[in-house]
């Protein structure tokens, strides 16, 4: 067996066993089904089959000694005095502000803080204060609303670096808000960011009708498309390997600047690799590198497999547009592209509709029939959306006026994903 091959099943049957024990499946039953996969369903021999079920029990064991390690100490559905610290920066929102604090003893945990928009708390600050903890519909965080009292009792704490990294989005995204109306720049603050803080109800509900959600989640598409255009700008400038060195920096510091979430760092790993595979000249393999981003993943935390939408939603999308999409293009002729590409587009959104249509089901319990028509009409217009509002932003930094002329096109742009998303935003619930 090949080496590739080798480090593919034991991250698999590692995954497995993970999401067998946060299934809470017998580990008896679960050896089982790994023994049935292993030995008829991929045809390895005894002793290789028996070899992998032993890193599926270890990741059987992992998940539970990593919640037996980092047991949460907090008193729910009580009120209790805290203090944390603020892991992230906080999303200043209109009527509220979202902060992600670590506890510090005795308790232990993480929670979201919600607090009035005038809050004035930064990354770093440690905060106190008094409410009742309560789990989020999920079960995957822990929320404390509106508390009686908080303060900050101590500032200045945090990394030196990545304070820095949020003050360059702060001054990026300022810059945005002063080229385009209030609606638009916190659109293109989501395209490029993440960043939801601003958006409207209005605006909210419209992108969650039409299936559009995706486009300000920083999911797979979206670093993509920023490790192609770094990529290739750079290559221009300095040549393809040193491109690649400073890629290598570029990516993982916007994954830290934008809040490291799950499906950031996902698609930030696979850019990287796409990345090394391209400068090595090796064939990008796929299915290793997902299945080994997954396992350093569910290391650093096993509990995204089974209670992180965000992670089963990026995962599964990329999934069937790598494994649908090629079943799907074979019975649909592609000779022909067609207007701005609209059938491969087609076939992709559709390709990934159908991978997470289960979970979407589960999650949300709904699911958007037009969501591929809007997608359609939309994605062939963001990697030029990303390009020329990230433009807009940076010129910011020199010349208002530069960044102000950049700004009419996204302004054009952005009015028309807009249109688009609102056309199609039918409430399906």
């Amino acid at each position: 067996m090949h080496l590739h091959d080798k480090a593919f099943y034991i991250s698999f049957f590692f995954i497995l066993g993970v999401g067998f024990a946060g299934f809470d499946i017998n580990v008896f039953i679960s050896l089982t089904i790994g023994f049935i996969l292993g030995y008829i369903t991929f045809s390895l021999t005894l002793k290789q089959t028996l070899i992998f079920l032993s890193f599926l029990f270890s990741g059987f064991f992992y998940l539970h000694l990593y919640n037996a390690l980092n047991q949460e100490i907090i008193n729910f559905n009580t009120s209790d005095s805290y203090v944390g610290l603020v892991k992230n920066e906080p999303a200043l929102g209109i009527n509220s502000t979202e902060i992600q604090l670590n506890l510090v003893s005795p308790h232990k945990g993480e929670v979201t803080l919600y607090t009035s928009p005038l809050t004035d708390v930064k990354y770093g600050d440690e905060v106190q204060f008094s409410g009742i903890a309560e789990k989020s519909p999920s079960g995957n965080r822990n929320i404390v609303s509106f508390p009686d009292d908080s303060k900050v009792i101590e500032k200045g704490g945090g990394s030196v670096f990545k304070k820095n990294l949020f003050s360059i989005k702060n001054k990026l995204i300022a810059n945005l808000k002063a080229v385009l109306p209030a609606d638009k720049a916190a659109l293109m603050s989501g395209i490029l960011f993440g960043e939801r803080a601003e958006f409207t109800k209005k605006l909210e509900e419209a992108m969650k009708g039409s299936g559009t959600t995706h486009i300000v989640a920083l999911s797979g598409y979206n670093i993509a498309i920023l490790s192609v255009t770094l990529a290739g700008a750079l290559s221009y400038i300095w040549g393809r390997k040193k491109a690649f060195w400073m890629s290598l920096f570029v990516i993982p510091a916007f994954i830290v600047m934008t809040g490291a979430d799950p499906s950031v760092v996902r698609a930030g790993i696979m850019g990287l690799v796409m990345l090394l595979a391209t400068t090595l000249g090796r064939a990008y393999s796929f299915r290793n590198a997902i299945t080994l981003t997954a396992l350093g993943m569910l290391l650093y935390n096993p509990n995204f497999l089974i209670q992180d939408a965000g992670f089963q939603l990026s995962f599964s999308a990329l999934m069937g547009i790598v494994y649908i999409y090629p079943w799907l293009s074979r019975k649909w002729d592609l000779s022909r592209e067609g207007f701005l590409n609209w059938k491969t587009n087609a076939l992709q959104t559709l390709s990934a509709q159908i991978a997470v249509l289960p979970i979407v089901l589960i999650v949300f319990g709904f699911f958007s029939p037009t969501a591929p028509i809007a997608n359609i009409l939309i994605l062939e217009f963001i990697p030029v959306t990303m390009f020329v509002g990230f433009l807009s932003s940076v010129l910011g930094l020199f010349s208002h006026t530069l960044s102000l002329l950049v700004g009419w096109g996204v302004n054009l742009l952005l009015s028309y994903e807009i249109f688009i998303i609102d056309l199609f935003a039918f409430n399906w619930t």
